[in-house]
């Protein structure tokens, strides 16, 4: 899977939808990555072609964010975005979608 450190188990998690081969994807990883470490949420980074019905849910859609599992950006992010849907998941359990 990956080799990003992970934080304990509290508060909202951040995930990351990649293919191995896309750069964009590794561009938003580079970005969000000391975003989460400074927000103390873990991110975990799933390469959709892992699973057949990840690579069918997201096709060509990726990279994908998402707090606790809930879709917040889609090909681009903006820091301030990111910060806002962790802080909004802190707050009502939930990031809401942005």
């Amino acid at each position: 899977m990956d080799s990003t450190p992970q934080l304990p188990d509290h508060g909202p998690t951040v995930t990351l939808m990649v293919r191995a081969t896309c750069g964009s994807c590794r561009r938003v990883r580079e970005q969000i990555a000391p975003v989460c470490r400074e927000q103390g949420a873990p991110l975990q980074v799933v390469d959709v072609d892992s699973e057949r019905a990840l690579a069918i849910q997201f096709g060509d859609r990726v990279p994908v964010v998402l707090v606790d599992d809930e879709e917040i950006a889609c090909w681009e992010i903006d820091d301030d975005e990111l910060i806002d849907a962790l802080r909004s998941a802190r707050a009502t359990g939930s990031p809401g979608v942005l």
